[in-house]
């Protein structure tokens, strides 16, 4: 298994324009040798984050601060 060091080496960036779609969204709970999935899919296909608690309070965290900033904007 790699060590933290080689895999925060490495980067990818993955794009998925959901703007002109309709989706489904969902957390599929952890299982014993899993962690939690965080799944969008739609017409385009699926996108699957695995994530553990924190990282997913960390998603939320960012979208509910999208939307607080759009609130005091508007």
């Amino acid at each position: 298994m790699p060590n933290k060091e080689d895999v925060m080496s490495k980067t990818t960036a993955i794009t998925v324009d959901l703007s002109a779609q309709t989706i489904d969204a969902a957390v599929k709970p952890a299982m014993h040798y899993t962690p939690a999935i965080l799944s969008v899919s739609g017409t385009f296909g699926s996108v699957e984050l695995m994530a553990d608690d924190d990282q997913l309070a960390a998603v939320a965290d960012a979208i509910s601060q999208h939307f607080k900033s759009k609130e005091k904007s508007a």
